[in-house]
């Protein structure tokens, strides 16, 4: 079983990659007030969505990076 990152590990890996949160939500076409909500643990993302974050977060287009 995979463990999914947390809000504030994909915020690390953006911070390591040099974005801000906002650049990868616009980048990953995700409304920032979405992960907001996320990381206030006031909703939890769809896949699709988390994936985004995600790979946006690493720099990775979406056929990279993430297994389905």
């Amino acid at each position: 079983m995979h463990t999914l990152l947390t809000p504030q590990q994909i915020e690390q890996a953006a911070k390591e990659n040099g974005l801000s949160m906002q650049q990868v939500c616009v980048s990953a076409g995700v409304a920032f007030s979405t992960f907001t909500r996320w990381r206030q643990k006031k909703t939890e993302p769809r896949i699709g969505i988390y994936r985004r974050l995600v790979n946006a977060a690493f720099k990775q287009s979406d056929g990279e990076g993430m297994a389905a």
